[in-house]
């Protein structure tokens, strides 16, 4: 499959992921681990769902973290949404994780984040 040079992938990002305390009743008393991730693609767009004047923002920016160039490769799931990312001294928020899978391998082949 053809991919991007890897020159456009210069962004950093800083990923904050809440560790749930499972001995915690009220889910409060968590770890924050903090995880930098260097070589990614950080674009700001506005993604909007609806139509007319029935539209929503659904993502303030994309992040596309691709697996051969990425460093660390971090492994996105469900438990990542809601997670914080600062990138320029602003934090967003993960609302949507997208997964592309190589067509004959099922490797992962790269995420992308929509962030608001």
């Amino acid at each position: 499959m053809l991919r991007p040079p890897k020159s456009m992938f210069q962004d950093s990002i800083i990923l904050k992921h809440a560790e749930i305390d499972q001995d915690d009743p009220y889910g409060e008393g968590g770890a924050i681990t903090e995880t930098t991730i260097n070589n990614v693609r950080f674009s700001l767009r506005t993604v909007y769902s609806g139509s007319n004047n029935d539209r929503e923002v659904v993502a303030n920016a994309t992040i596309v973290v691709m697996s051969e160039y990425s460093e660390p490769f971090y492994n996105f799931t469900e438990q990542n949404q809601g997670d914080k990312v600062v990138f320029n001294d602003h934090e967003y928020t993960i609302k949507t994780i997208n997964r592309d899978i190589e067509p004959f391998s099922k490797a992962v082949y790269q995420y992308r984040l929509w962030v608001i």
